[in-house]
């Protein structure tokens, strides 16, 4: 029987890491096959962190909305993905296809004000690749002749979508808001509109392998890397240095200390400096489990890190695949909860002979709670 479960327990982590080492979406098409496209959020460009459901605008809307099922890295991301009544078809072309026809109301006009005013953008995801749009524009009448008059808000109407292909696979998916098919949105009045998109299929030489290689080429990381390397060489030189400091300072109050004692001038029953100390060494520290459960999720939080940064630089982890960061992490939790529990039993019993199962369990929950 327990063979049987430690066969079946090996599968189970098997399974788990290899999905979240696994490649990139392989999934092939057919001329005129239905790839998967899903709406998932909106939100204003300068914070990330603010979102909202795509719907939560008064988009079009399929009859029934139907949210698919969220994988690990989409609960841990935020994400919310719907269906649509977008429909891009393998390698078919097509131009100016009517979506819907809305009759805003002054309410759903204000809305959508308020989100162009914001710089709202929308995230989509077309066969697992993400892609971005904004969903209007502000045109500042200052910069008019006149000069004058409040600024005027437009609501973007019609997507482009440009889809690029090798052979029968999906490498990138870009969205651009046409500004030549624009709805006058700043007034509170009903407003009729009617949406369209076009989409256009180009063939690329690129492989399948690296079509997630574009996000890591965006114009602000060469800046962003260069400056996280001078802040980690910033932080160990800090970081050495204290720790210098700390040392010299120690050394010369025990030498102080043991020049002291070794002159005979002090009394031989009188404590000073760290003589202080010496009954407090051996002292069991109070709150002896949550104590040790800290020291335990700390050695797995330190083992969490090192394995991941060992698969970065291994190239076993691919982290442009959608979710395999998010899963990754979530697997290895799960397999290093071992070592916190180990560490934390072992500090225990060291002042006490039975209890450090309680100190061992605490582990399970303190890694969650302290986040």
């Amino acid at each position: 029987m327990g063979d049987i479960l430690a066969h079946r327990l090996q599968a189970v982590l098997l399974t788990l890491v290899g999905t979240a080492l696994a490649l990139p979406n392989d999934r092939r098409y057919n001329v005129g096959d239905e790839v998967p496209f899903y709406v998932n959020k909106v939100g204003p460009l300068n914070n990330p962190s603010e979102t909202y459901e795509y719907y939560d605008l008064p988009f079009c809307s399929p009859g029934q909305v139907i949210h698919k099922k969220e994988s690990i890295r989409e609960v841990l991301n935020g994400d919310c993905l719907t269906n649509t009544l977008y429909e891009l078809k393998f390698a078919v072309n097509k131009s100016h296809v009517f979506l819907c026809r809305k009759n805003l109301s002054s309410d759903e006009v204000a809305t959508f004000r308020g989100a162009v005013a914001n710089d709202f953008y929308f995230q989509n995801y077309y066969d697992d690749l993400p892609f971005w749009g904004f969903i209007g524009k502000v045109e500042d009448r200052n910069w008019t002749f006149d000069g004058k008059g409040p600024n005027k808000y437009l609501l973007f109407s019609h997507v482009r979508f440009d889809v690029l292909y090798n052979d029968n696979q999906v490498l990138e998916a870009h969205a651009f808001s046409d500004p030549n098919h624009t709805v006058d949105i700043t007034d509170d009045i009903e407003v009729d509109v009617e949406f369209s998109y076009s989409v256009f299929w180009k063939e690329a030489p690129t492989k399948l392998k690296s079509r997630m290689v574009r996000y890591s080429k965006a114009s602000l990381l060469p800046l962003l890397q260069k400056v996280h390397w001078f802040s980690f060489i910033n932080l160990v030189v800090i970081t050495f240095l204290l720790t210098g400091f700390l040392v010299v300072v120690l050394m010369q109050c025990l030498k102080n200390d043991l020049r002291k004692f070794s002159g005979g001038d002090e009394e031989e029953d009188k404590e000073v400096g760290w003589k202080y100390l010496h009954g407090d060494v051996f002292r069991c520290p109070p709150n002896m489990p949550l104590f040790c459960a800290i020291i335990g999720t700390g050695t797995q939080l330190l083992a969490l890190i090192c394995f991941l940064f060992t698969l970065s630089f291994l190239g076993v982890l691919y982290p442009y695949n959608h979710g395999a960061l998010s899963t990754s992490l979530v697997v290895i939790y799960t397999l290093t909860s071992a070592i916190a529990g180990f560490s934390s039993g072992s500090f225990y019993s060291k002042f006490a002979e039975t209890g450090w199962e309680r100190s061992a369990s605490w582990c399970r929950s303190y890694f969650r709670g302290s986040f």
